[in-house]
């Protein structure tokens, strides 16, 4: 049987097969492969434990993609044999994927790398446990999402137009104005604009609007220099995502940074440090902080003390009638 041989687990127990198989039968026998091939680089009786489990869970998120199957293979492997090794529980979901062990995992095991690598982890975690148990989880705040970047330059942001306007073809360059647009132009973060639409954007008397979803759900006005940008992004479409490509379920903008993997400029577009220029601008311009809130959709003022160190200077003696309520010429 053709599945037996794949999967290779054991031949006397087809049913455990055809089970597994049952699980995303419109998987496409590639990927059965990669996921019933894998591997860890250091194979023992854990393995052959938790293994079954382990193609239980991956096929429950449905990849599509080689390098989706194979990324939340080795993910969960990894996690799964540590869960096992460490705790012996249950296979199973609410007893493998919970908060309290996927962070013990993440403090233990994975303490030397990266704060991305552990995002990234705890990500695809937290979405194998949401899709296992139906039950929501505490996930790490994105790390590309930080406020503390510095602003791109005007230099650099002269770059990501002629970047923008000189990709290979019209999808590349529909992708990048769509980023520079919602991210330099409305302040979106790299999650909220990969989650845009078409008919999001709102064209109102000559300006550009975006309507923006979610639980920080507003209506941003697009900064002057780059509505044109964006409006050129969506050109003649009327429906579909403002940004195109693949997206992972549980991580959305991971399409967007493989395109920029795939599509390299200098220096590399950033959705942070655009939004962080978008978000100094209005600063420096001194809007009352009541529209600053609105439009940026900050629940506190103290969302904005990140930014402050990039704001324009200022010299207190030029306040002074200002602050004792002289009038000012």
């Amino acid at each position: 049987m053709e599945n037996n041989r794949l999967i290779n687990i054991d031949p006397a127990d087809p049913q455990t097969v055809d089970a597994l198989r049952a699980l995303d039968p419109e998987l496409p026998d590639r990927l059965w492969s990669v996921i019933t091939g894998y591997s860890p680089n250091r194979t023992n009786s854990d393995w052959a434990r938790v293994r079954p489990f382990v193609i239980e869970c991956v096929l429950r998120m449905k990849p599509r993609s080689f390098s989706n199957a194979r990324r939340l293979m080795t993910m969960t492997a990894l996690y799964v044999s540590w869960a096992w090794a460490v705790t012996g529980c249950e296979l199973s979901g609410k007893r493998v994927f919970f908060d309290n062990l996927v962070h013990r995992y993440l403090a233990t095991k994975l303490k030397k790398h990266s704060a991305i690598y552990r995002f990234d982890t705890a990500r695809q975690l937290s979405a194998i446990s949401e899709t296992l148990t139906g039950e929501s989880t505490t996930r790490l705040r994105t790390p590309y999402q930080s406020p503390r970047v510095a602003p791109h330059s005007p230099g650099e942001v002269a770059a990501l137009y002629s970047w923008a306007n000189t990709l290979s073809t019209p999808l590349k360059r529909q992708n990048a104005r769509a980023l520079l647009g919602l991210a330099g132009g409305a302040g979106l973060t790299a999650q909220e604009l990969m989650e845009v639409q078409v008919e999001d954007i709102e064209f109102d008397t000559g300006r550009v609007f975006v309507n923006v979803h979610g639980d920080r759900a507003r209506r941003v006005p697009v900064r002057a220099n780059w509505a044109r940008t964006l409006t050129k992004s969506v050109g003649d479409r009327t429906s579909g995502n403002m940004v195109s490509g693949y997206r992972l379920e549980e991580y959305p903008p991971n399409a967007l940074q493989r395109f920029l993997s795939d599509n390299p400029c200098s220096p590399r577009p950033s959705a942070a440090r655009l939004h962080s220029g978008w978000v100094v601008t209005p600063l420096d311009a001194g809007l009352p902080l009541q529209i600053l809130l609105e439009v940026t959709g900050f629940t506190s003022v103290h969302s904005f003390r990140h930014y402050l160190k990039y704001t324009r200077k200022h010299r207190f003696d030029d306040y002074i009638g200002r602050v004792i309520g002289e009038e000012v010429a």
